[in-house]
């Protein structure tokens, strides 16, 4: 009896998860980060917006295809942001269609929708800030400026599926987050053009 306990808890602990685990950023919006392309299928699956978090993706042929799959089977009704940056491969990029919005710094796959002013340096901290123990509340609670596209304008082309980079002035003018205060601007943006979204539906 005890060694087929011991099997089974082997078993256990030694398969991979099949899927990322799935966080809550408030007013119906999961977070989802996936480090292997196979990990993002069942969250598409959802019906409430998502956010996807393709920036350090790894895929595999087999995942590729169920990944374009699950693409197209997702609600239109289920709204979809989907970060990118540099690292995402040019694969995962090319199968980023439909019912989708991309957002990502400058010189990410595909070039993003939208298009957000931070350095690549400080897109990779804020992406390995989570890992090392930083919340998400804190990782977009940095103060929003200004900016260059107000939100109803970027609704208005969400909504009327307008590609054009769309530039974001929420950082310093050199792109540069001050140590002192990391804030993951890509994600923070995918959150408040969602808010926007819900406060114009109302």
């Amino acid at each position: 009896m005890r060694k087929s306990l011991s099997f089974v808890l082997l078993l256990v602990f030694s398969v991979p998860a099949s899927a990322a685990a799935s966080l809550d950023l408030g007013q119906k919006l999961a977070y989802v980060r996936v480090h292997s392309l196979d990990e993002a299928i069942k969250p598409l699956a959802g019906t409430e917006a998502l956010v996807l978090d393709l920036r350090r993706v790894v895929p595999t042929p087999e995942a590729m295809t169920a990944f374009s799959t699950a693409l197209s089977a997702r609600s239109a009704a289920a709204r979809l942001f989907v970060l990118v940056s540099p690292d995402t491969p040019a694969a995962v990029g090319a199968a980023l269609k439909g019912n989708l919005l991309t957002l990502g710094i400058k010189g990410s796959h595909p070039e993003p929708q939208v298009v957000v002013a931070q350095s690549s340096e400080d897109d990779q901290r804020a992406y390995d800030a989570l890992a090392s123990g930083t919340t998400l509340a804190e990782l977009i609670s940095g103060k929003i400026e200004k900016e260059r596209f107000d939100e109803a304008s970027l609704v208005h082309e969400f909504k009327n599926g307008v590609a054009g980079p769309l530039s974001s002035t929420t950082t310093s003018p050199t792109g540069n987050e001050s140590p002192a205060r990391l804030t993951d601007r890509v994600l923070q943006r995918a959150v408040h053009l969602h808010r926007a979204l819900l406060a114009l539906k109302r």
